[in-house]
C-alpha cells in the first residue's frame, strides 16, 4: 500500500483524500487548522510539511496562497528539509506559473520532481468523482500517477511542459 501524503486539507483536498482512503492508501495529513474531519474519514494527522516528506512516498498538495507554498516548501518544516529522490510533489494550488516554477529547481536539487498541477471542478464535483485533474511537468513522473489520480477522478490530462496545467485552468 502507497504511502500518500496531503499537504492542505481543504474544501478540495478533503474529498480527494477520501477517495484516496476508501481505495486503500494511507494517507498522511497536514494543515495549519483542524484535521478532526480529516481524521473521522481515516486520515493519520501529522504535524508538519517535512514530515509528511519524511513518511509519504507520494505528495499531493493544495495551497490556498503563494505564501503557503512557500512555506510548505522552503520554511523550517518545509518538505525540502526531508524529501528524497523516488517521491514526487504536486501542487493542486492555483497559483501564478512563475510561482510554482520556484520550486521545480529546488526540488530537482534534491531528485524530486515537482508537477504543475490543477483541479477543474467544484468541491462537490471532487467529491463525485466528476473533477478534472491537469498535471504538467516531468513526464514519466506525471505518467506515473495515472493510477492513483483514477482514484479521485475520472477525467486525468497530462499536458506536457511545466506550466501547461495552470495556463489550461
Amino acid at each position: 500500500m502507497e504511502t500518500i501524503g496531503f499537504i492542505g486539507v481543504g474544501k478540495i483536498g478533503l474529498p480527494i483524500c477520501d477517495h484516496l482512503i476508501k481505495a486503500g492508501h494511507r494517507v498522511l495529513g497536514y494543515r495549519r487548522s483542524s484535521l478532526a474531519d480529516f481524521e473521522k474519514i481515516g486520515g493519520i494527522p501529522v504535524q508538519s510539511p517535512a514530515e509528511i516528506a519524511e513518511r509519504a512516498d507520494l505528495i499531493f498538495a493544495c495551497l490556498p496562497s503563494d505564501q503557503a507554498l512557500e512555506d510548505v516548501v522552503n520554511g523550517p518544516q518545509g518538505i525540502i528539509h526531508a524529501v528524497r529522490p523516488g517521491q514526487i510533489v504536486v501542487e493542486f494550488g492555483s497559483h501564478p506559473v512563475s510561482v510554482k516554477k520556484r520550486y521545480v529547481a529546488v526540488l530537482e536539487s534534491k531528485g524530486v520532481p515537482f508537477l504543475d498541477g490543477e483541479v477543474s471542478g467544484t468541491p462537490g464535483m471532487v467529491v463525485a468523482k466528476k473533477g478534472a485533474i491537469y498535471v504538467a511537468g516531468d513526464e514519466e513522473a506525471a505518467k506515473s500517477l495515472e493510477t492513483v489520480i483514477a482514484r479521485f477522478a475520472e477525467v486525468y490530462l497530462y499536458l506536457g511542459a511545466f506550466g501547461a496545467a495552470t495556463t489550461v485552468k
